[in-house]
Formats: C-alpha cells, sequence, structure tokens
C-alpha cells in the first residue's frame, strides 16, 4: 500500500520530493524527469534531511545553513526543469539568477531593461509570480519601483520576502 505522500505525487507526476529545513526556511524540491520542476518555499520550526536524500538536496540544505547563519548562501546550480516555463519568463529569470547576487536587489523595471526588456516592469512581475524556483531563482530581490516591498506571491507573503532579505542583508552585502 502506497503513503499519502506517494499517492499525491502520483497524482501530481513528481517522481520524487524532497524536504529540506533548516529555520526558518524549508524547502520542498520537486523532481520530474531528473529535473528540478518546482520548488515549494516555507517556514521550518526544525531542520530536516531525509536520510538517502540527493546530492543536490544536500547542498541545498547546507545553502540553507549558511542562509541561516548570516552567510552567503551561494545556492546549488540545480537542474532545473526551463522548458516548463514561457520564452519570456525563461528569460527574465535566467537573467535574474545570473545578474543579482546575494545581498542585491534589483527594481521590476531594472530587471526589464537587464533582460532587454525595457518598458516591460509588469511583464517582469508577471514572470516573478510564476517562478516555479524560488529562492533558488532569487525572486524575493526584486522589488517595486523605490525599493517598496511589493508582489510577492508566496502563501507566507511579504513578511518572507522581508525575512529573506533580511537574512541576505548582513556583512557579506554587495
Amino acid at each position: 500500500m502506497r503513503t499519502m505522500r506517494e499517492r499525491k505525487d502520483a497524482e501530481t507526476g513528481f517522481e520524487r520530493v524532497e524536504l529540506v529545513a533548516v529555520p526558518p526556511l524549508e524547502l520542498e524540491i520537486r523532481w520530474r524527469g531528473g529535473l528540478v520542476a518546482s520548488l515549494r518555499l516555507g517556514r521550518a520550526a526544525a531542520p530536516r534531511l531525509d536520510a538517502g536524500a540527493s546530492a543536490e538536496a544536500k547542498a541545498v540544505h547546507a545553502a540553507l545553513a549558511r542562509l541561516a547563519a548570516g552567510a552567503c548562501a551561494d545556492f546549488p546550480a540545480l537542474p532545473l526543469a526551463w522548458e516548463l516555463v514561457p520564452p519570456f519568463t525563461r528569460q527574465v529569470l535566467e537573467t535574474l539568477l545570473a545578474r543579482v547576487g546575494h545581498g542585491q536587489t534589483v527594481t521590476y523595471g531594472e530587471l526589464a531593461r537587464l533582460a532587454g526588456q525595457p518598458g516591460k516592469a509588469r511583464a517582469v512581475g508577471q514572470a516573478m509570480a510564476r517562478n516555479p524556483w524560488p529562492l533558488i531563482v532569487p525572486c524575493h530581490r526584486v522589488l517595486g519601483a523605490g525599493g517598496c516591498l511589493t508582489g510577492y506571491t508566496n502563501p507566507h507573503g511579504l513578511p518572507l520576502k522581508e525575512l529573506l532579505l533580511h537574512m541576505e542583508s548582513g556583512p557579506t552585502r554587495s
């Protein structure tokens, strides 16, 4: 008999789901076809790394531990399922990943310009809302005009975005 988790995974098409946690954060890594199809970012009360965790999950756990300690996280380059996102969203997310590092922020308008799409700040906001890999592709680093906290669609909302920015603003801020 399959567990509830195994039945849920079969229904969603995920071949494997790994949960890694280092308070205050947890990431649920959802695998499909050997690639990370999506991540679910949430709050954690206790640390967790399952026995038999993949090398990628172990690397994410180590990065979460560094972030929780106030150091630069340097998340691993995971095998992301880029083919699951539309071309514009991919362009924006890849630009964000390549150009906005730990401790840095950018506005939606600035990110649009960096991605070669000046004037498309609203479309960039929609791309951030569709980011399937929060924290790894750091959409929390994108702010509204003037640096205001806006537009974080995570179920934990703007308080989580603020926490992430605070965690990254330590002595390693560039």
